[in-house]
């Protein structure tokens, strides 16, 4: 795998968890896949960040991007870090891998390991579930690596997804972090809420504030999401038929 990474040395930090919120670069999914993207989007606006890492990689898309101004780049990825009773370590940015999956996990926990992270958070959409009504309220589902992550899920109000696939690597990155010594977790919504995400975002926001410990004010995501009513019966046809 090709794998080009540019970093700055951090020392010093306090019990780090790792956010990874990455979504698929591919426009035709991310209707549907672009929670995670939004949701470090709406961090990296809201809160105090410094990039202390950027990694381009053969694991992302083979494409090239056309910015604002007009000048193409790359699809690249930053790590971010902000400070305070606990750090927290940002992974964002214009695409999750696609290919090397396998690979590219392990160089991004390598990363969390050497910067000492104890905790890693997850972020994504469901893949398996019926699709929810528009109007129905978003509930924060997830999964651990072993049963005390579970259970610390299960006390902030997550519910544990359970005898189901997980694929790709927004669920793999949790799987494998128990190999580096690292506690992870992913933290998922069912789909159906319109793009923008705004409640779904809100709702994933809410829970990552009590497990890793950070502060983020939710009142621009709130003002914008639509008001929600009583679910309609959803039906029971998968997302893949």
């Amino acid at each position: 795998m090709w794998i080009d990474y540019v970093g700055s040395r951090v020392s010093s930090l306090r019990s780090p968890a790792m956010i990874v919120a990455v979504s698929t670069s591919m426009p035709q999914y991310r209707a549907l896949y672009s929670q995670a993207r939004e949701l470090a989007d709406y961090m990296l606006r809201k809160m105090e960040f410094e990039r202390i890492g950027t990694v381009r990689a053969s694991a992302f898309p083979p494409e090239v991007l056309l910015r604002d101004d007009g000048i193409s780049s790359l699809p690249e990825c930053g790590l971010y870090l902000s400070r305070g009773r606990r750090d927290t370590i940002l992974f964002a940015g214009d695409t999750s891998p696609m290919d090397e999956q396998y690979e590219f996990t392990e160089f991004l926990l390598g990363k969390a390991e050497q910067m000492g992270a104890e905790e890693l958070y997850s972020v994504g959409a469901r893949w398996t579930e019926n699709p929810l009504p528009p109007e129905a309220d978003p509930q924060a589902l997830g999964f651990a690596t072993d049963a005390v992550g579970v259970a610390k899920l299960r006390k902030s109000g997550v519910k544990i997804l359970a005898e189901e696939p997980a694929p790709f690597f927004a669920s793999m990155v949790v799987a494998m972090a128990k190999d580096h010594g690292i506690r992870g977790y992913k933290l998922s919504v069912d789909h159906g809420e319109p793009s923008p995400h705004a409640r779904s975002v809100a709702r994933l926001l809410e829970v990552l504030e009590k497990l890793a410990g950070f502060r983020v004010d939710l009142g621009e995501l709130k003002s914008k999401a639509l008001p929600t009513l009583p679910p309609r019966q959803s039906g029971s046809s998968s997302i893949y038929h």
